[in-house]
């Protein structure tokens, strides 16, 4: 079994290993493929775009990020440097409603990024 390990960084590398059989963080060996039913290229491209999007604003919230006054609007919780976002928050933030289906892009994004460190820190998604 392969760990799938943050290599999957452009959209070009998503969509030809979408099929590819590895195990992300908490599974066990599966496929995005899998994952989200069979998804559509043009829902990998929307989760990308949005991944990009609250991937900008978590690195840039760290720069005022304080995790005991609770400001964010990401919904971001604990320390800066392993800080998890609630999922109803970050995807209001990147107005994930206008794109596409929630179920299926939370789970390509939360898939591809969950425990994935970032400049400012590394990435969860809570619910």
């Amino acid at each position: 079994m392969i760990n799938y390990n943050y290599e999957w960084k452009t959209l070009d590398e998503i969509l030809r290993n979408k099929k590819t059989k590895v195990c992300f963080r908490g599974y066990s060996e599966t496929s995005l493929d899998e994952i989200t039913d069979g998804a559509s290229n043009k829902d990998y491209k929307i989760a990308h775009e949005l991944w990009l999007k609250l991937k900008e604003a978590f690195n840039k919230e760290a720069e005022i990020y304080d995790h005991e006054l609770y400001q964010s609007k990401l919904g971001s919780i604990g320390p800066k440097e392993k800080r998890e976002v609630l999922r109803t928050m970050w995807w209001d933030f990147v107005e994930g409603d206008k794109h596409g289906d929630y179920r299926r892009i939370i789970s390509i994004i939360e898939m591809l990024h969950d425990g994935e460190e970032l400049e400012s820190g590394i990435i969860y998604f809570g619910s």
